[in-house]
Formats: structure tokens, sequence, C-alpha cells
């Protein structure tokens, strides 16, 4: 699941999470919750996948939080 090369790579958390933390850099470092999830689905990324992207992200220390008013932040 984090490389996958074989049968989907697109499905793998090393791309989606590099597609993820652009669009996060691109929107310095904050952007809503829902607005980031719609730029992902517009990637063909499935939500199952976007939701294990994002937890992966937060425990490896590139996602601070997801603060009170729904935005996904950017570690500094």
């Amino acid at each position: 699941m984090i490389v996958d090369y074989e049968k989907n790579p697109k499905n793998s958390l090393i791309y989606t999470s590099a597609i993820v933390l652009s669009f996060l850099k691109e929107s310095n470092g904050k952007v809503d919750f829902e607005e980031l999830y719609k730029y992902c689905k517009s990637q063909k990324i499935e939500y199952s996948i976007f939701i294990l992207t994002i937890d992966w992200m937060f425990l490896v220390g590139l996602i601070k939080e997801i603060n009170d008013r729904n935005e996904v932040v950017l570690c500094n």
C-alpha cells in the first residue's frame, strides 16, 4: 500500500501524499478539508485512499492538525 508499483502506482501513499503536499504548499500551508478532498477527487484519488493519506501524513509529521475551521494545516 505504501508503494504499490505493480497494480496501480497512483494508489500508493507516496504518490497521493505528493499530490496533497503540493496542493497544501500552493495554498500557503492551509486548505479547507473539503476543498482538499475535491482536488484529490479531481486527481482520481478514492476517498479511502485520501483519508489514509491524511492519516499517514499526520503520523510522519507533515500535517500539523485539522483545526476548528476544518482546515488541514501543514507543519512548518
